[in-house]
């Protein structure tokens, strides 16, 4: 079963891609899934394309919840309607069938089911990871061929968060050990994980409890907010599990959730509407870029050039949630930088003792390409 797992895993990241950034990922192919089968016969084909559907309905949307959702779960019944292409691999003597989807069709579905998008642009982990290995706690590394770094492996993959673990040489060794992560030293563990350019740390231990084993996590932001004197955890939880595979799995599903209220984004049904300004737009092929764009981020429904002035474009935008989520969602991205905010103001006087001043910041960034 390990093998299949790591088999899953390496298709995952050769088939469908993920592109490691700076301080992000791109999860390439939310529209295929690759599923085990025994056999290409008929009866587990269709078998094979429901379970390929909920892996991408997974992927696209972030939350276990949403195979429950009654929306879903009549498409499953059809889910060969929304396909666009199936074939079979074997890899190590393993069958696999391996399921293309509609992407436009399965993103329209979610947002009819009410249900989040999580777009390709994905905030990228770090695992730091205390666990029982050979009867003693190691800190799981980058090279590890443990069980539990393949169910790992196989929670990205199904979740669609990609994930790195620390490579554990003198330099990691130096400044974290195991103490440091049962003790929760996040500013050690923190310093550490810069070098890796994650977006979040993720800082757990799994321990054995008598007939069950006992597990805790932690995830953190890149850095410690300002004017805070120790980086805070944004995700505690804690339970036990018979298994280490299973307290693998509640872990993932705690860092999944999160990330799906942080930055999947659900139709509000309002007419949110913002500004977007891009400065130093040297040429055409920039400013195609740019536009290709803001037309996938699963926040925006529509973006449209309302000013060209010199090497400067402001674009009006309509979204499906609120500007937070936009901003939250660009702040991923690598190839954007911050530069500041521009303030419209508009004075309406009442009388000559009140002035009342309304205030709309839009957000400045420049496009650095790729």
């Amino acid at each position: 079963m390990l093998k299949i797992l790591l088999r899953i895993c390496v298709i995952f990241y050769s088939l469908t891609g993920v592109t490691m950034l700076a301080s992000a990922a791109e999860v390439k192919q939310l529209d295929e899934g690759v599923v085990p089968i025994d056999s290409r016969s008929t009866g587990l084909r269709s078998q094979g394309i429901k379970q390929a559907f909920e892996n991408v309905v997974l992927k696209n949307s972030g939350t276990q919840s949403a195979l429950n959702n009654e929306r879903i779960k009549q498409q499953l019944n059809n889910a060969s309607s929304l396909m666009t292409q199936y074939g079979y691999f074997e890899q190590d003597g393993q069958l696999f069938l391996k399921v293309n989807f509609d992407h436009k069709r399965i993103i329209a579905l979610l947002r009819e089911a009410g249900l989040p998008v999580w777009g390709k642009q994905r905030p990228l982990t770090i695992v730091w990871l205390a666990a029982p290995e050979d009867g003693q706690r190691e800190i799981l590394n980058d090279a590890s061929v443990a069980p539990s770094r393949l169910v790992f492996n196989q929670e990205s993959a199904i979740k669609g968060i990609p994930l790195l673990f620390p490579m554990m040489d003198l330099e990691d060794s130096m400044r974290v050990g195991v103490n440091d992560i049962r003790g929760r030293f996040a500013d050690n563990v923190a310093s550490a994980s810069l070098r890796y350019q994650a977006n979040y740390s993720l800082v757990a231990t799994i321990e054995p409890n008598g007939t069950v084993y006992r597990y805790q996590m932690d995830l953190y932001p890149r850095e410690k907010a300002p004017q805070a004197l120790q980086i805070s955890s944004l995700v505690s939880k804690s339970g036990e599990t018979a298994s280490i595979d299973d307290a693998i799995k509640a872990i993932m599903a705690a860092t999944s959730e999160y990330y799906v209220s942080q930055y999947a984004v659900a139709d509000s049904g309002q007419q949110n509407t913002t500004k977007v300004i891009f400065t130093d737009v040297a040429n055409m092929q920039s400013l195609v870029e740019i536009e290709r764009y803001l037309s996938q981020l699963s926040a925006i429904k529509a973006a449209k050039i309302a000013q060209i002035q010199g090497q400067t474009v402001k674009f009006n935008v309509d979204l499906f949630g609120d500007e937070a989520d936009l901003h939250r969602l660009m702040a991923l991205d690598p190839r954007i930088a911050v530069i500041n905010s521009a303030t419209e103001q508009n004075m309406s006087y009442s009388s000559f003792d009140s002035v009342q001043q309304v205030e709309k910041e839009t957000q400045i960034y420049y496009w650095k390409g790729q």
